[in-house]
């Protein structure tokens, strides 16, 4: 590294004696590294109205003092004149804050698990959670981590010590360009100008919605895929769809919410991010409804809906609730998955005639997609039950209980939240009683991945010669069900449920499981409380379980 520090350092000497030369001879011409405009358009502003002595830029605070000078962005300046080499280039000034980033749970992809029961004080995160969308990171990295915020992140010999390998343009680009490529460990896209890019990397410039919704709302696989309430659209919709991003409402960016630590006394932030639910969960600074908003009782004061709240009736709903009415509004959402359909050639694809997506991928099996889903409500504490390769990944019953929040009414920390519900079936080992991991994508895991050549015990023995799961050589499907939170689609005051106190949206109706929320029915019709209950297995498709086994000598 320090080799191509040595590189930049020469390369910044001899392009600043051309630059002082040009500036002392040529004055009229123009510095090509002069200023980038303030609200950054992708130009190089080449004026040199602002510049009164002819400076030799050879260090980083050299550059820096000339931005200050100046009144231009010392990125602008920095990567016009020096080519943009990867993050070797920004360790050159940011070297804490890449030893930051690498503590952080967006770059491990995991943390100290505080939240998953059974698992406290360990080190568990996506890397190694199983869900029942594409099941797991484990044999499949160089297509999932697309999304990672680093470079190289191919199997488990990446080097997570290493700042070097952080991607400091995914999240920090200003220019809206910038892109990594698919199935290259998260390598940018051969047509990115990184240059362009580096330059657009304002001082004071929070990441916008677009860096961050380029990664989350293609979880799973796809747009919308997985949590049903973060899809593209967001990156620049309306009111209607989220009164938080709105653009002609408060047009926030994830940051405003997702903020980061910062010390009190020198206002400096770090690259801890707020939101993880599971591990990590000290990192940055979590907004919540109330710090923006106050309470519920004087926010809905003088409303249609304060008697609903005046009585006591509703004091453990979490705002969520009634103000995220529906989700996938826009963009649909997926709500079923059955992965033993998966290696069958079926043409033509059917296609979804509601939302125009298809519901079938020989890779991947059979799908159920949707519009306006109706979040499931649960009791939560905080704490969540969850599946870990190799720590936490045998079941006993069906359906799987993959992801679940854990509370209920008698636990005074525990409120009413909204969940996706995800529903389908994945393979297993049903003589192990394992949530099995497949080997899915590319080789560099195994020669047999299951998209290549759709055989499952194959694929099988590689994922468990990867994570060390057991394989006993049998194979079935068993039902899973998964919620996932949802906080985002936001809707307009007038859509929220119970507006005008109409308790029609949610009683007297379907749309309430109120089994698992501890009733024997719906308290309008004399339902009396009781102790929680599972998701019922009558929800599921019943046709595929882990009893279709296959035995392979």
């Amino acid at each position: 590294m320090k080799s191509k520090f040595m590189a930049a350092w020469h390369a910044a000497l001899s392009i600043s004696a051309v630059l002082t030369l040009g500036l002392l001879l040529f004055p009229t011409v123009g510095l090509s590294a002069g200023k980038v405009n303030n609200a950054y358009d992708g130009r190089i502003d080449t004026g040199l109205e602002k510049v009164t002595v002819a400076q030799s830029l050879s260090t980083p605070a050299d550059y820096v003092e000339y931005a200050s000078i100046n009144d231009v962005d010392v990125h602008g300046v920095f990567f016009g004149s020096i080519l943009y080499e990867g993050t070797q280039s920004c360790l050159l000034c940011h070297e804490q804050e890449g030893l930051q980033m690498i503590e952080t749970g967006h770059f491990k992809w995991d943390g100290l698990s505080t939240n998953i029961v059974g698992l406290e004080g360990q080190a568990h995160g996506k890397k190694d959670l199983i869900n029942n969308f594409c099941i797991a990171i484990d044999t499949n990295e160089p297509r999932c981590t697309q999304c990672h915020a680093g470079y190289g992140y191919k199997d488990d010999t990446y080097n997570f010590n290493n700042p070097v390998n952080v991607d400091c343009l995914i999240c920090h680009d200003q220019s809206g360009t910038y892109a990594k490529a698919p199935t290259t460990a998260g390598m940018p896209a051969p047509t990115v100008d990184l240059n362009l890019v580096a330059q657009s990397v304002g001082e004071s410039s929070k990441p916008t919605r677009k860096a961050c919704i380029n990664c989350h709302a293609k979880a799973g696989g796809g747009d919308n895929v997985k949590h049903g309430d973060i899809s593209t659209d967001l990156i620049a919709t309306t009111r209607e769809y989220d009164v938080h991003m709105g653009t002609n409402g408060a047009n926030l960016v994830c940051v405003d919410c997702h903020g980061s630590n910062h010390d009190p006394k020198t206002g400096k932030y770090n690259h801890g991010i707020a939101g993880m639910s599971l591990h990590s969960s000290n990192e940055g600074e979590m907004k919540q409804c109330r710090d923006c908003h106050g309470s519920e009782i004087n926010i809905h004061a003088g409303t249609s809906v304060e008697p609903i709240f005046a009585e006591g009736w509703h004091g453990r709903l979490a705002c969520q609730v009634c103000h995220i009415p529906a989700i996938a509004r826009k963009i649909s959402t997926k709500v079923e998955w059955y992965w033993s359909d998966a290696g069958q050639n079926i043409s033509p694809i059917p296609i979804d005639p509601a939302t125009g997506r298809p519901t079938y991928d020989k890779k991947k099996g059979t799908f159920v997609w949707k519009n306006n889903v109706r979040p499931t409500l649960r009791y939560a504490s905080g704490k969540w039950n969850r599946k870990v390769v190799g720590a936490m990944d045998t079941y006993d019953t069906e359906p799987v209980d993959l992801g679940s929040p854990v509370g209920s009414y008698s636990d005074p920390d525990a409120m009413i939240y909204p969940f996706k519900l995800m529903i389908g079936n994945q393979v297993v080992d049903p003589v192990n009683s394992t949530i099995s991991v497949p080997h899915l994508f590319g080789k560099g895991s195994g020669p047999n991945p299951y998209w290549g050549k759709f055989d499952w015990n194959l694929a099988l023995q590689d994922g468990a010669a990867y994570t060390g799961q057991p394989y006993s050589g049998t194979y079935g499907f068993a039902n899973t069900t998964m919620l996932l939170s949802v906080n985002h689609e936001v809707a307009p005051k007038e859509m929220a449920l119970g507006m005008g106190s109409n308790c029609g949206d949610c009683h007297a109706t379907n749309a309430i499981d109120w089994e698992a929320l501890g009733w024997t029915d719906d308290p309008f019709n004399g339902g009396e409380r009781e102790g929680a209950v599972q998701v019922k297995t009558t929800t599921l498709r019943n046709t595929v379980t882990s009893k279709r086994s296959h035995s392979v000598d």
